[in-house]
């Protein structure tokens, strides 16, 4: 066999095996990605984006039209419709994206949105204000303990186990039970038994930090 006969051969059976390694390999990613995405049509949420629901645990309606919802940036700014009213009990999403979130809990209406800007998985400060600028209510959440550590990215929201609670406290906060949590109405970690007294103010009572970091 001469040289160039050898070569050819020797650099065919080069080619061979390197598309059937690359073959191995596509069927592997195709594998991968196949399993992703049973695991998040099973789950039946499919990134509604960031969200955060508001709560009124009084027996009054409150009237929160052009309040200010804010992370930790000074010009990352939410202002509530003028009209917007939470009656008694009841509950409202402020959503970074209103069509993700709607394609995510077709049933849900008590929410509003587009926020602009989203919240970070590693943690910040959200606030709450009144239309008068005044604080009503804020907290520093974090994606480590004694904070919950599951709502990180895994399908599980932050949510307070009861609105009496401090909401600056980690331990007051638990790993919703429902994938997805349970944006506008109870809470799946609700807290029945507790004697502490409702103060009588909108508490952010849900988080979803699910959604990459902005």
């Amino acid at each position: 066999m001469n040289n160039s006969v050898f070569l050819k051969e020797y650099l065919l059976e080069i080619f061979h095996y390197n598309l059937n390694l690359f073959l191995i390999i596509g069927v592997l990613l195709m594998s991968c990605e196949g399993s992703l995405s049973d695991d998040f049509e099973e789950s039946g949420i499919i990134n509604p984006a960031d969200w955060v629901e508001l709560h009124n645990p009084t027996d009054e309606s409150i009237t929160i039209g052009l309040w200010k919802f804010k992370d930790e940036k000074e010009d990352h700014v939410f202002i509530i419709s003028e009209e917007m009213v939470i009656q008694p009990g009841q509950y409202l999403v402020l959503c970074r994206d209103t069509l993700s979130f709607k394609d995510n809990f077709p049933s849900i209406v008590n929410f509003a949105g587009d926020l602009g800007f989203g919240l970070s998985g590693g943690g910040e400060l959200i606030r709450l204000f009144d239309s008068n600028g005044e604080l009503v209510d804020s907290l520093e959440y974090d994606n480590s303990s004694p904070w919950p550590t599951d709502p990180d990215g895994n399908g599980p929201t932050l949510e307070l186990l009861h609105p009496s609670f401090d909401n600056e406290l980690g331990e007051s906060w638990a790993a919703s039970i429902s994938h997805g949590g349970t944006p506008g109405a109870v809470n799946s970690v609700y807290l029945t038994d507790i004697s502490n007294s409702i103060a009588s103010k909108i508490v952010i009572n849900e988080i979803n930090y699910n959604a990459a970091d902005e």
